[in-house]
């Protein structure tokens, strides 16, 4: 749908982009990392480290979760006239989550 929006609307001098962004530090992060450790039966800062260790199913390139503010900053880049050659596009806001890449 992006790529379709993005050929049908860029004549018109619209980009169209999807933010892809995984795990997001939000306000209700602290309780559902709190639930974790007492899953896991560690603290809260321990559960997250080893959680996005990059060996973990959830880990990312840079072991820690990505804040809100992060995703913010790729979306107003989007948004602004530095960003008129992106378009169509997919972009990964995770940390570098994954293990491939798909295309």
């Amino acid at each position: 749908m992006t790529k379709t929006l993005a050929v049908q609307l860029g004549r018109h001098g619209i980009t169209v982009n999807c933010i892809h962004p995984g795990m997001t530090r939000t306000e209700r992060t602290p309780s559902l990392l709190a639930a974790r450790a007492k899953q896991l039966g560690v603290s809260a800062e321990e559960a997250e480290r080893q959680d996005f260790a990059p060996d973990s199913p959830r880990g990312n390139a840079i072991c820690r979760m990505v804040d809100a503010s992060e995703i913010a900053f790729v979306t107003a880049f989007l948004a602004s006239d530095k960003a008129w050659a992106v378009s169509g596009e997919l972009i990964a806001a995770t940390g570098g989550a994954g293990r491939a890449v798909y295309y």
